[in-house]
């Protein structure tokens, strides 16, 4: 787990808040009402669904650039995450076990950031 990630867990952000919060610093941008709001996707949604990892990232994806986003970079990251972790609901990526949280996630967080930081060809 990278120091950013443990800082902002540390800290009592959930995965799709960090995934905000470290978008926004890279774009040299503060918005703690979003980052806030960001917790309405953490655990899918608080049911299971799709894993605010992703559903984070692809809200980062549109800020970042709207249109790029819509062109296509959302459904992008979408296909590529399902590929690299197998499914895009919270509740398939943990499968019931919370273990798998503490070790998945991070992980899952630090490949979707790399990811975005790709397809936004952030250096």
């Amino acid at each position: 787990m990278n120091e950013e990630i443990l800082d902002l867990k540390l800290k009592g952000y959930c995965c799709s808040q960090m995934i905000m919060e470290m978008g926004l610093r890279r774009l040299e941008k503060e918005n703690q009402d979003l980052v806030a709001a960001m917790a309405g996707l953490c655990e899918g949604l608080w049911s299971g669904k799709v894993c605010g990892i992703l559903s984070a990232g692809i809200c980062l994806l549109y800020l970042a650039d709207p249109k790029e986003a819509s062109q296509g970079l959302a459904e992008d990251l979408t296909d590529w995450f399902e590929d690299a972790f197998g499914a895009v609901d919270c509740g398939e990526l943990l499968a019931g076990d919370p273990l798998a949280k503490v070790e998945k996630c991070p992980m899952m967080l630090e490949g979707t950031f790399q990811k975005i930081e790709e397809l936004l060809e952030w250096d």
